[in-house]
C-alpha cells in the first residue's frame, strides 16, 4: 500500500499540489512524509518534465527568418500556416503589447514567468520540506541540493528574459529591477515586490554554489535526466559567463575545468553519417548515441508547434518563419555525404526543399526520432563557454597562456564536429585578441543554434542589435529594429503577472 500511494503522488501532486500548496500563505492538507514522497514529488514538480516553459526567445534573435505566407499556384494566400504566422508576428516585430500578452493569439506560449515560478515553487516545497520528513540525512541534503541547483537555474533563466543584462552598457545592477525572490513555501507570490538586479545574481549564485556542494557530497545522479554535481557545476560556469564580470572568467574556468576534467568525451559528429543514412535519425541530445550530455530535460522542440509547423508536417510550401541566412551562413556547410564541412549545419537543422531551394526550418538536435527533451546542459557548451572565458581574459590581460588555452578548446571542440572521414581538419589560429574573441562568439552561436535560449542572452550581454524584414500576409516588408542595449533587453512582464500583483513595478520600454 505504501508503494502505491508513492507511485499516486505525483499524479495527485500534478494535479493540485503547487496549487494548492501556495494559493494561499500556508501549504494545504497535501503533505509528504518521507524522502520517498518527497523525491516523487520533486520529479513532477520541481524538474522541467512534462513542462514547455519557454521556447519563443528565438523568435527575438537572428537566427530567425520571416518568410511570409506561402501562395498557392493561382496567387491566392495558402491558410495552412496561418496559426503560426499569427502567433509569430507581434514576437517578431517586438511589439511589447504581444510580448507582455495584452494582444496576440499567443499570450500563454509567451508566460514563462507563470511557468518558471511554478517551479521555483516545487522547488520552494522540497527545500523547505526536507528537514521534515523521515529519512537519512544523506537523503534529505540530496534533495535539498537538486532543488536548489534548480531553483538558481529557474531564476537565471527568468533574469534572461525579464532583466537587463548584468553587465550591459550603463546597467547599474545595485539599483537595477530584479525579479521578485521567492524563497519559502510559506510566501505567497502576489505581494513580493522586485529584488535588485545584484541580489538575484547573487541568490543564484548562492543556489547553484551551494547546491552543487550538497550534490557532490550526497548525490549520484543515476541518468542525465536528474542533475549531478558536474551538471551543476556546468550550470555554474553559464551562469557566470552570463554575469560577465571580469572576475567571473575566472570562476568560468574553474568550473569549466572541474566539468572537463571529469566528461572531456565529445561526440564526434562524423558518426551520425553514412553515405546510405539519413543524417537526421538521431541528434545531439540522444544520449544513446551522444557521449555530451550532462543534463537534459523537456520536450522535444521539433514537435512543438507554436511559431513553427512540427518537423514531418511540411508541405511544398515555406512556413512564415524559419532559420535565418545570417545562421546558416555562419556555417562551412558539409552535406554528410562529400567528406567536408562542419556537420552541425547537416546534423542539426530540418531542411525542406522548396521552389528548388534549401529552406532549413528548426532544431534537430534531438534528431527526427528521438522523444526525450532537447534542452539541458552538454560538455560541447562547456568547451566554447571556456573558450570565450579564456578569450575575454586574454584581451584583458595579454597573457598567452589563456589564447592557446582557447584555441586548444575550439579546436577539440571543432574537431568533434567537422567530418574527418577523408579530409583533416584545419586548426584555427589567432593572435589578435579582438579576432580570437569574435571567433569564440560565433563559434557559440554555431554549437548553440536554436538551443537553451543561448543566442538572445548573447545578444543581451554582447549588447547587439536585432534587425527583422517581417514579410506580411500580403508580401509586403516591413523593417522592425531592436536597438543595441535597448530597454526591451528586459520583456515586458505578462499582464496577467502584474494584474496580480500590485508591488510588481513593470520593466520599462
Amino acid at each position: 500500500m505504501k508503494k502505491i500511494l508513492i507511485y499516486l503522488l505525483p499524479v495527485c501532486l500534478l494535479a493540485a499540489s503547487c496549487k494548492k500548496f501556495l494559493e494561499e500563505t500556508s501549504p494545504d492538507e497535501i503533505r509528504p512524509s518521507s524522502t520517498e514522497d518527497l523525491y516523487a514529488f520533486m520529479i513532477s514538480d520541481a524538474y522541467p518534465y512534462a513542462a514547455s516553459l519557454e521556447f519563443f526567445s528565438d523568435m527575438l534573435t537572428d537566427d530567425v527568418k520571416s518568410y511570409g505566407m506561402p501562395r498557392n499556384s493561382n496567387g491566392t494566400i495558402n491558410t495552412a500556416y496561418s496559426s503560426f504566422y499569427e502567433n509569430g508576428k507581434g514576437v517578431f516585430a517586438f511589439d511589447p503589447l504581444e510580448l507582455e500578452g495584452s494582444t496576440g493569439t499567443a499570450s500563454t506560449a509567451l508566460d514563462a514567468w507563470k511557468n518558471y515560478y511554478s517551479r521555483i515553487k516545487g522547488c520552494n516545497i522540497v527545500i523547505d520540506y526536507a528537514a521534515k520528513v523521515k529519512g537519512s540525512d544523506q537523503a534529505k541534503d540530496a534533495l535539498r541540493g537538486q532543488a536548489l541547483v534548480l531553483r538558481g537555474f529557474y531564476y537565471l533563466k527568468l533574469a534572461q528574459l525579464y532583466c537587463l543584462p548584468y553587465n550591459g552598457a550603463g546597467v547599474q545592477p545595485e539599483t537595477a529591477l530584479g525579479l521578485p525572490l521567492i524563497l519559502t513555501m510559506q510566501v505567497s507570490d502576489e505581494h513580493v515586490g522586485r529584488s535588485t538586479l545584484q541580489a538575484t545574481f547573487n541568490q543564484i549564485e548562492k543556489d547553484m554554489v551551494d547546491g552543487a556542494a550538497l550534490l557532490k557530497a550526497n548525490f549520484t545522479a543515476p541518468t542525465p535526466f536528474r542533475l549531478s554535481h558536474i551538471a551543476a557545476y556546468a550550470l555554474l560556469s553559464r551562469f557566470y559567463l552570463y554575469r560577465g564580470m571580469d572576475a567571473d572568467m575566472d570562476k568560468v574556468i574553474e568550473y569549466a575545468d572541474e566539468v572537463i576534467a571529469e566528461r572531456p568525451a565529445l561526440t564526434l559528429l562524423k558518426g551520425f553519417v553514412t553515405s546510405n543514412t539519413s543524417l537526421n535519425t538521431v541528434g545531439i541530445y540522444d544520449q544513446t548515441a551522444s557521449t555530451e550530455v550532462l543534463w537534459q530535460y523537456g520536450f522535444n522542440s521539433k514537435g512543438i508547434s507554436t511559431f513553427m509547423p512540427a518537423t514531418g508536417t511540411y508541405t511544398s510550401f515555406h512556413a512564415p518563419y524559419a532559420v535565418s541566412d545570417e545562421l546558416r551562413n555562419i556555417y562551412e556547410k558539409g552535406n554528410g555525404t562529400d567528406n567536408k564541412g562542419d556537420l552541425r549545419y547537416a546534423l542539426n537543422f530540418a531542411k525542406y526543399t522548396v521552389s528548388g531551394a534549401e529552406f532549413p526550418s528548426r532544431s534537430l538536435k534531438i534528431g527526427l526520432n528521438g522523444t526525450a527533451g532537447d534542452k539541458g546542459i552538454r560538455t560541447g557548451e562547456v568547451y566554447i563557454t571556456r573558450a570565450e572565458a579564456c578569450a575575454r581574459r586574454f584581451k584583458k590581460s595579454g597573457q598567452d597562456a589563456d589564447r592557446v588555452q582557447a584555441l586548444s578548446n575550439l579546436n577539440t571542440l571543432r574537431l568533434s564536429r567537422y567530418d574527418t572521414r577523408t579530409a583533416a581538419y584545419t586548426p584555427v589560429s589567432f593572435t589578435d585578441a579582438d579576432a580570437l574573441l569574435r571567433f569564440c562568439t560565433d563559434e557559440r552561436r554555431r554549437e548553440m543554434s536554436l538551443e537553451e535560449g543561448s543566442r538572445w542572452a548573447d545578444i543581451k550581454r554582447q549588447g547587439l542589435s536585432v534587425t527583422h524584414n517581417f514579410i506580411d500576409a500580403e508580401g509586403n516588408s516591413t523593417i522592425y529594429t531592436l536597438p543595441a542595449n535597448s530597454p526591451l533587453y528586459a520583456l515586458p512582464i505578462p499582464v496577467t503577472a502584474i494584474s496580480r500583483n500590485n508591488n510588481l513595478v513593470p520593466n520599462p520600454r
